[in-house]
């Protein structure tokens, strides 16, 4: 993808996005994926997006804590989702590229952090997924039921309001 195209989609997500919280309408999601994972983060609880860039490493922080950032004047730390997800080959620092994207929780998580995404892959509404059958395996609570799109690609919702919560994830040390 040309990087007009990639600034294009950028421009037209971003409006999308913004709309669409604006919308008092169906629960919506911004679909991401992180190495392995296909996820759905609702709207109403993902702040703002911005291009990768590499954070100052905090030493002694697990691995999947890629370090702090300075993000339009808020100091953030920056996890690797793919990586606190389980992915074991998950290197955010190589894995990193033009695609791979910062997502920022809500403000009004109270939680000055950033997900590392390999790639945003656009909005989503409910109607766009069936649910599957109790297949999945047992999850943590933030991690919510598995859907399938009309592709046949499994996808599941992140809570981040849970996730902000969840003893591992605010244990970086």
């Amino acid at each position: 993808m040309a990087k007009s195209s990639l600034i294009e989609f950028q421009g037209r997500l971003a409006a999308r996005l913004q709309g669409a919280q604006q919308t008092r309408s169906e629960s919506r999601w911004l679909a991401v994926v992180a190495g392995s994972h296909h996820l759905l983060l609702p709207l109403g609880q993902s702040g703002e997006i911005s291009s990768w860039e590499a954070p100052t490493p905090l030493p002694h922080a697990q691995p999947w804590f890629t370090g702090l950032l300075n993000l339009r004047g808020v100091l953030c730390g920056v996890v690797d989702l793919a990586g606190f997800l389980g992915d074991a080959d998950s290197d955010a620092l190589s894995r990193a590229g033009a695609h791979s994207r910062l997502v920022q929780f809500s403000p009004r998580l109270e939680i000055n952090c950033a997900l590392l995404v390999d790639q945003l892959s656009g909005l989503r509404m409910p109607a766009q997924f069936t649910q599957e059958p109790g297949s999945a395996p047992p999850a943590p609570p933030w991690l919510g039921a598995q859907m399938r799109d009309a592709s046949g690609q499994v996808w599941r919702e992140l809570n981040l309001a849970l996730l902000a919560q969840d003893r591992r994830f605010l244990q970086v040390a």
